[in-house]
Formats: C-alpha cells, sequence, structure tokens
C-alpha cells in the first residue's frame, strides 16, 4: 500500500512533457536568417548592415522568428546567438536600417545613433521600417566657449549630439500647466522612466493619443501605465 502510494506522489510530482510544434515555414526562415547572420559577420562591406537588419528582422517578426529557434524570449536569443543586450541590439538595428556603410564609415555608429535619438527627440518617426536619413543635413545645437553654436553633424562630438537630445527631451518630459489632467497624470508617470521621456501625450475629445514609444521601450511603457491614476471625470 505505501509502495502504490509513494508512485502515486512521484507520478503527481514529476514534470509534464510539453512539446511545442513549430510552423516548418518559420523553421526554415530562421535557418535562412541565421545562415545570413553568420556569412555577414565575414562580410566587410555592408557586412555591418546585413547582420544587424537580420536581427531586426528575426526580432520583429510576427510571431518572433527567435521560436523556431528554441528561444522563449528576444533577451534568450541575442544572448544566445548575438552577444548583446536588447537595447544595444536595438540601437544597431535602428542604426543598420537608416544609414548606409558610407555614414557608417564617415560619422561611426555610436554618432549615428546619437544623431538619430536627436531626431527623434525633433519629433522624426523612424518606426521600424528601412528609412533612409541624409545625415548631411541634420545639424546640431551646441554650446563652445559659453556661446550657442549650431554645427553639421560631421563636425560635432558624440556627446554633444547626445547633450542636444538630452535638452530636448527635458523640454519634451515637461508637462504644459495648462495640460488636461488626463496629460498631466500620463506624462508625470512617463517622466520617471528614462527611456519614455520624450514620449508626447495629447488628450482631446475624450480621445488618449501617445507618440514616439521606442521599439525597445514597451515593457517599460506598459508598466509606467499601471501605476497611473486617471482623474474623475
Amino acid at each position: 500500500m505505501a509502495h502504490s502510494q509513494t508512485k502515486k506522489a512521484a507520478a503527481k510530482t514529476r514534470p509534464a512533457k510539453v512539446e511545442v510544434t513549430v510552423d516548418r515555414a518559420l523553421a526554415r526562415r530562421w535557418k535562412a536568417l541565421t545562415a545570413a547572420m553568420a556569412a555577414a559577420k565575414h562580410r566587410e562591406s555592408g557586412g555591418f548592415d546585413a547582420y544587424w537588419e537580420t536581427v531586426g528582422e528575426i526580432l520583429d517578426h510576427d510571431p518572433p522568428l527567435y521560436l523556431a529557434g528554441g528561444c522563449a524570449t528576444a533577451r534568450e536569443f541575442l544572448a544566445k546567438h548575438v552577444g548583446e543586450s536588447e537595447r544595444t541590439a536595438r540601437r544597431m538595428v535602428r542604426v543598420a536600417r537608416v544609414a548606409s556603410p558610407n555614414d557608417e564609415s564617415r560619422y561611426g555608429v555610436s554618432k549615428l545613433d546619437a544623431a538619430l535619438t536627436l531626431l527623434e527627440a525633433q519629433g522624426v518617426e523612424l518606426g521600424r521600417g528601412r528609412l533612409p536619413v541624409d545625415f548631411a543635413r541634420v545639424h546640431v545645437d551646441v554650446k563652445r566657449d559659453g556661446k550657442a553654436r549650431r554645427v553639421t553633424l560631421a563636425d560635432a562630438t558624440v556627446e554633444e549630439v547626445r547633450a542636444a537630445a538630452r535638452v530636448l527631451q527635458r523640454k519634451a518630459r515637461k508637462v504644459p500647466p495648462r495640460a488636461s489632467p488626463v496629460v498631466r497624470a500620463i506624462g508625470s508617470a512617463l517622466a520617471k522612466v528614462p527611456a519614455l521621456r520624450a514620449v508626447s501625450v495629447h488628450h482631446a475629445h475624450d480621445t488618449v493619443t501617445v507618440r514616439g514609444i521606442p521599439t525597445g521601450a514597451w515593457k517599460d511603457f506598459v508598466k509606467a501605465l499601471r501605476v497611473v491614476v486617471m482623474p474623475k471625470a
């Protein structure tokens, strides 16, 4: 009797076997893209763009293609196959999608990433699609020797570009005093998260519009909204 009870207890505690069925088309696409990633690593011309655009396709596919590779999350995929954090990977993907190899050679990836943050702070919607940017036309407001100047991206340092973006982001997260209570409530919650400080919130005709959410900050956005206390109507 005791032996029978022991077997029943073991059966109850034994982990259930879970089988995941992966669509064959997704599996083929996953294999093709990971092979493309490997090939891009050894390519000199255009290798950066090809590699990170492929990473972006795997991340942004619906459903995410890394599921076909046995990875449950984007973080797991990036750790196993890319070796970068999600934040860094998203930045690289963004640069690869909008910059040319000539841009990357001329300005460097760090400056291009800072320039894109500046453009977003200025209200330019980059989105997830491939949207070429004319970086030669990007100008940066800097302060040198105590004087305000406006210089080209080529003439600005990476830190100057980042500083210019921070100035605009600080302005954006200052909620106007006459803003509706709804805008103040949501804006105050978003302002507490660095990645969401440039997000704009508008309220009109009983409709709330939120713009400029970074693609890598959706979880932060949802988490921030959970603590928002909406004003009574």
